[in-house]
Formats: structure tokens, sequence, C-alpha cells
């Protein structure tokens, strides 16, 4: 067996604890305190939403399964529609399950607190022994915020302790160990690959093992140093996404670890182990990142499986593992308390992001959480402003699309409730200002009615003002050149892409990632053309008119591809760097094929890692 590491954890709590924990004695029952028809009303509701939580549940597992199947057919298209599909899930079983609400009880119940604290405590006694009542409870909150919204009433993004404390485990262990040292780690490893069961075969297995093993043992030495691993501890589940399957888990020695990923691929000749990452850097810039679609990974025991994530990447933090599992509501309850206790700890306030004001949103954050907070502007003087509910419909469009580690996720929370104290006055005075449908003061207390988080990355202009290396600065701006035509390929364009470097980031993988989408759209909404030259030299008088302005029209969502290398936003002594490496990007022809393979459907996923981490294989 392995040495231990901080996944091996459990809770301690027995059921009787965490009955006490929930139901304090001696404190007030909230079902006691209704009528009698109140009572049953409120058990009416708690079942009902439990029973749609159930339906929602099976239903998330259900895709969830079927990217193994996906993946065993190379079914991309499907399994880009069954992804697609399950991150629209909740909000679809959510709204469905308020309808219900409405058609079965009066909105003099539903408006009532005592009345959803009576059924919180039902639905709490009925999951109070399944495993997955903290996901429940999830579920039960959102239901309840709905029914607040409209009063900025704050419902608490809490999980009661089921999540970290919970006395229900998964009754099976959630990994495998297998040998590791150098004369057994060979074969460990194809063990593991057949441990897999896929349906379909792998191209040639024996090589790959034969090419993970050394790999492994080559990362070892350089990252942990000294002496042999003991054990490979991997997890049993595999992850899906995209055009990969990941296993994932840890080499094993005493007082040392190494996490481990083999991402595989289904090639027409079969699976093959395409690369290995290794060492929490890989995991924390790589594979768990927030600007890629959440893993497929289906398990019974997910709590387990996060934990074990969690000791592979901590830098990422709880709520990141969370999403990345898929449990984005979950992950806001994570992050919600996370904030919390980084206001009470370190006595920093929310004070403005650094970097450019944005014109659509209000950025905030404390200086040293890695996440910041964005409201979006009631008004704006940016030129095509079309309003706060669009850019809030686009943000929920990108949260809901792969985003291909093009686009950072953005989680909205409603109704967040924080004192005055934990904001600076300028902050405060500029959300009043400039966000009053979003923010308001309820005496000492700042509600932000509809916010966003959104992990933190710098932008790309601040990092080329404060880096002179010129390496690091080829290598951003050649990432620019990269990231605008991945984002191309799977059919979005930026159509304000002049300064583009002021609304992306640098991950500390060195990708750019788009964090501003007010300008994103579908690429076909555009139309490419390149500046057509003048009839003459006498017509040369019409350009800067005041009766034409140019001597050709130019069109709402036309883009002047050569106009547009000059204001794209490249730093002088990078120009002929991005144009030796991106010069396509230039001519009408690139966007005009771009358009065409969109259109005939041509599928464009982004290989989330570096070709260093590929295994080489000879032919």
């Amino acid at each position: 067996m392995g040495a231990q590491t901080s996944h091996d954890l459990r809770s301690p709590n027995t059921r009787e604890e965490a009955w006490a924990r929930l139901f304090a004695p001696g404190a007030i029952n909230p079902l006691e305190a209704l009528p009698a028809e109140g009572q049953a009303l409120a058990y009416r509701a708690a079942k009902l939403i439990l029973s749609d939580h159930h339906k929602y549940l099976a239903a998330f597992n259900l895709f969830t399964a079927k990217a193994r199947e996906d993946f065993e057919d190379r079914d991309w298209k499907q399994g880009t529609a069954d992804a697609a599909g399950r991150v629209q899930l909740y909000r679809e079983a959510v709204h469905e399950t308020w309808g219900q609400m409405l058609h079965l009880f009066a909105a003099e119940w539903l408006s009532q607190r005592g009345f959803w604290m009576a059924a919180r405590r039902v639905f709490l006694e009925c999951v109070f022994d399944e495993y997955d009542a903290d996901v429940a409870l999830t579920y039960f909150y959102s239901i309840m915020r709905i029914a607040f919204d409209s009063q900025d009433a704050p419902v608490e993004y809490a999980d009661d302790g089921l999540a970290e404390r919970s006395h229900v485990q998964s009754p099976q262990q959630v990994w495998k160990d297998y040998p590791a040292g150098p004369e057994h780690l060979c074969r460990s490893v194809e063990r593991l690959l057949e441990d897999c069961s896929f349906r379909a075969r792998f191209e040639d297995r024996a090589r790959d093992a034969s090419l993970v093993a050394a790999r492994l043992m080559e990362e070892w030495r350089r990252q942990a140093g000294t002496g042999d691993p003991h054990v490979l501890e991997m997890l049993r589940p595999i992850f899906f996404r995209d055009q990969e399957a990941y296993l994932a888990g840890m080499l094993l020695a005493p007082e040392r670890e190494l996490p481990v990923v083999f991402a595989l691929r289904h090639e027409e000749t079969g699976i093959t182990v395409d690369a290995v990452l290794a060492g929490k850097e890989d995991m924390r810039n790589i594979l768990f990142v927030s600007t890629r679609s959440t893993f497929h990974v289906r398990t019974d025991g997910y709590r387990e499986v996060l934990r074990f994530l969690d000791s592979m990447a901590p830098e990422r933090g709880h709520p990141a593992m969370c999403a990345v599992f898929g449990f984005t509501h979950p992950a806001r309850v994570a992050l919600n308390q996370r904030v919390r206790r980084h206001l009470s700890e370190t006595g920093e306030r929310f004070t403005p992001a650094p970097g450019r004001v944005g014109m659509a949103m209000i950025v905030f954050s404390p200086p040293s959480f890695p996440y910041v907070f964005k409201v979006v502007r009631d008004f704006s003087s940016k030129q095509g402003w079309m309003g706060r509910g669009h850019i809030m419909e686009l943000y929920r469009w990108v949260h809901e699309m792969n985003r291909g580690r093009l686009m950072l996720d953005a989680w909205l929370y409603r109704n967040l409730h924080f004192p005055r104290r934990c904001f600076d006055e300028e902050v405060v005075q500029e959300l009043l200002r400039s966000a009053p449908s979003s923010v308001r003061l309820d005496g000492d207390t700042v509600v932000l009615k509809h916010v966003y988080a959104q992990r933190r990355v710098t932008p790309l202009n601040t990092f080329f003002d404060q880096t002179v290396d010129p390496a690091l600065r080829e290598r951003a701006i050649d990432a620019l050149g990269t990231f605008i035509k991945d984002l191309a390929g799977m059919g979005f364009f930026v159509g304000d892409c002049y300064g583009l470097p002021s609304n992306t980031g640098l991950t500390h993988g060195f990708n750019v990632t788009l964090f501003d989408f007010d300008d994103l759209g579908p690429i076909d909404r555009y139309q490419f053309k390149e500046t057509p030259p003048m009839a003459d030299e006498r017509d040369e008088f019409l350009w800067n008119s005041e009766t034409d302005g140019a001597w050709f029209s130019v069109g709402e969502n036309d883009v002047l591809v050569d106009e547009w290398e000059r204001f794209l936003g490249v730093p002088t002594d990078l120009k002929e760097y991005f144009r030796q490496r991106h010069g396509d990007l230039f001519s009408a022809a690139y966007w005009e094929n771009v358009q065409r393979g969109v259109r005939e459907g041509k599928l464009h996923f982004v290989v989330p890692y570096p070709p260093e981490r590929r295994l080489v294989k000879s032919v």
C-alpha cells in the first residue's frame, strides 16, 4: 500500500454527531411554528423539490456516463452535443421545478421565509442519510433563491457542513494501488490500461506502457529527487473531455508524491496514451483550469474523488475542483465560503482590480484573492452598447459552451450580502453610481443583486507593460495569435478586436484567455475584407471627407483585416515577430477558409497540453 496522503483522510463524524450538528438539541423546529396547513404544504414542497433533484441527478449521471460511449465510438459530434446538454441541465431543471411550485403553492406561502425554513427541515431529514445530500441541498437553495430574488433577500450559499463533514462515505475505495518500483512500473501501467476495460482496442498497449513508465521515472527523478517511487495510486473513475480521456493519480514514496495524469486519445488505429502530465504545476496550469469545459466523470464517490483531486493540485482550490468535476453550483457554495473566510482572516477589503477600467463591468476583489468579482454596468459610453441584459445573456452563453481553454468561466451569484466595511468606499460609490440595478445598500450592508466571480488572470496589456524579457514577450504574443486562430476555428470572433490585449489575460500556463465577452459573437456574423485600392489619385480627396468618410462603404460587421494589424494592440517591438508567426490573420482568404470550415460543421478541438508533454512514438 502507498504512503498516506491527504486524500486518505476520512470525516470523524458519526451519524449522531452529524444529526446533532444539523438539528441541535433544544433548537426551535421551524416546522412546528407553522399552522397545520403550512406544515402539510412544507412537507409537499420538500418532497417535490427532492423528487425533482433525483430526476436531475439521474439525467446528469446519464449524460456523464455517455461520455465513455462517445469516446469508445469516436463520436465527437455526439460528445459535443452531450456536453452542451449536461451543462444546460441544471438551469432547465431548476426552472421546471419553480414552475411547478408556482402552480401548486400560493404566493403568500412562497414569499414566507418561515415556510421555506420548515420545508428545508423536512428536506434535510429526508436526505440526511443519502450520500448526495450536499448536492441535493444545493438544489433546494437554488429553488428558494428564485423565490426571494425579487425581494433582494439573501439565501445563503452554504452546504450546512454536509459536504465537508458528512457521515456518509462511499462504500468503495475510489483509487487502486499498483507497484511502482522500476522493475514493476511498466507492467503496472499496462495493467492499469487493461483495467480501463474499453470496448475499443488499444493501438499498442505494451508500447504505450513502456513509454509511460519511462516518462514517469524521468519526471520522478526530475521533480521528486533521488530514490524510487513505491506505489502508483490511480483513481478508478476515468475523466472524459472533448476528444481525450484522462487517468489521474499519484506516484508515491515515503514523504514524497508526484501527481500524474495520462491523456488518452482514440485514433482510427485504436486508443493510445498521447501524453503524460506530471507535477502540481501541470495539474494547475494545464489540466484543472477554469478555461475549459467540465470533465465527465461517472462515480458514486464524488466527494472522495474531489478530495483526491484537491491533493493533486491544492493551488487550484476546492471551488475550482468542484467546477471542473461538473458540480458548478456546489463550486459556488465553496467559493462563497472561501471568500468570507479570506476577508475575515486577512482583514483585506474589496478594492478595484488592477488594469484598465472596464466599460461594461465594474471589477473588484480582495487584493490577494485568486478570483475577481464583476458587476455589469447599467449604462456605458461604449460604442454599440446593448445593455445590461445583453451582457448577462452573453455570460450565460459562454458558461454553457465549450470554452476550449480560450475563455474564462464566470459564475453568477444572486443577492450576496457583505458588510459595508468589507469594501473600499471607492468601490461602493462606483457600484451605486454605475450599477444601481445590481447593487443597493441596506443599512451597513452591501447587497450585490447580480455579481459574477471569475478566476484572476494578468491582463495581456499589463503583462507587456511590466515584462521586458524578449523571450517571454514573444511567447505571450505568439499565444495571442494562437488564441485568435483557435477561437476562430471554434466558430467565434471578438467583434471589437481592436486593442484585444486589454480584454484577454495570460494564465499561469502561458495561454491567452478571454475574460470580457461583450464583443464575442459567432464568426459567421462578420464579413472579412481587405481595403480596396482607390480608383485613381483624383479620388483621394474623398478620404475623411464629410460626405462619405472613405472611398468605399464599411458595414457594421465588416472587418478590414489589413487595417486590423494597425489597431490590434501588438506592441511595436513585437509586430514583426507576430507577422512572421501569424501574418495569415491579415488576409481575407484565411478568414473565409475558417468560415467555410465552420459552416461545414468541422469540429475544432484545442489540444489541452503542450507538444513537449506528448509521447514520441516510432513509426
